[in-house]
């Protein structure tokens, strides 16, 4: 399971990511909304369906800038990304956010 990691506090650092299909191709984010949910749990989201800026569709890159409510806590947070076209939605592999104290 892939773990992109930032630092408490990092409220302008952006988690950068790159949208992979299933066989390991890049998935092209071309007129996709693309929306981000993480929490230690499924009831309690820490990152909740907030939306990703995508920075480059073809080569399926994009990024999420954490508010200051989302990244004040350290932990290992489960995440899942949305893609939606506005008439099929799909998901991308789970994967985990690690937010670390400051050192």
């Amino acid at each position: 399971m892939k773990r992109v990691k930032s630092v408490v506090g990092a409220t302008g650092r952006a988690l950068l990511f790159r949208a992979k299909q299933v066989d390991g191709t890049v998935y092209d984010l071309t007129d996709l909304t693309v929306t981000l949910k993480a929490g230690k749990d499924s009831d309690d989201a820490k990152i909740d369906d907030q939306e990703c800026t995508v920075t480059d569709e073809s080569n399926g890159l994009f990024e999420y800038t954490p508010l200051a409510a989302e990244c004040n806590e350290a932990g290992v947070f489960n995440a899942r990304v949305k893609l939606d076209n506005g008439s099929t939605i799909d998901f991308l592999e789970k994967m985990e956010i690690e937010f670390e104290e400051e050192i």
